[in-house]
């Protein structure tokens, strides 16, 4: 089984932005890096070309941080790995009960008076235009903000990036955390991030 000391991508492990000391984790955030069975053409096209990725069974078996008996799940999905990704989420213990929906837009300004356009993703049947966050819970949450709305609009940004929106979600539904990302790419004030391919946050 991985452990925490051989965390993500390519067993690496960086530990930052921690939460209050040795209290267990009471939102857990994961983008995990699904493996896809496409092998798409360049240099650029898909996950695998940008970072390592791993096995359903993989993630599965990865261990988790310390998590309160009562927490909070918020974990990207892929489209086409819909039924895998409930695998993972009731196999670390958690009950699927909503979703968040990113609703991608295309980067830069738009003409003056113009709306920005939605983006014009990937996809073998219809092109994405949006990206699916789950949420789940072990044990019983109850939730600070019920005005939060399950769609946002955000421009989509590198490969994989999500936006800084899914935070100010969580951050608003269980106020204080300790709050904890798995597999994250940037620090952030109050959250202890894992994984391989951190950078400060102004970066």
């Amino acid at each position: 089984m991985p452990t925490l000391a051989a965390l993500d991508r390519d067993g690496k492990r960086r530990r930052v932005a921690r939460g209050p000391a040795g209290a267990p984790a009471r939102v857990l955030l994961a983008d995990p890096p699904w493996s896809f069975g496409d092998k798409l053409p360049g240099n650029g096209r898909g996950a695998v070309k940008h970072y390592p990725c791993m096995s359903v069974q993989e993630i599965k078996r990865f261990a988790l941080p310390r998590l309160a008996d009562d927490c909070l799940l918020l974990m990207w999905r892929c489209a086409a790995m819909q039924v895998e990704a409930l695998s993972v989420m009731q196999a670390w213990g958690f009950v699927p009960k909503s979703e968040i929906v990113w609703i991608k837009l295309t980067r830069g300004a738009p003409a003056k008076g113009e709306p920005k356009k939605l983006h014009f993703g990937m996809g073998r049947y219809v092109r994405a235009s949006h990206e699916v966050c789950l949420l789940g819970v072990r044990g019983r949450v109850e939730v600070d903000d019920h005005a939060v709305r399950s769609v946002f609009a955000a421009p989509v940004q590198e490969h994989s990036r999500k936006p800084d929106d899914i935070y100010a979600i969580a951050e608003r539904l269980v106020p204080g955390g300790p709050y904890v990302e798995l597999f994250g790419r940037r620090t952030r004030p109050g959250w202890t991030v894992l994984g391989n391919q951190l950078q400060e946050s102004g970066e």
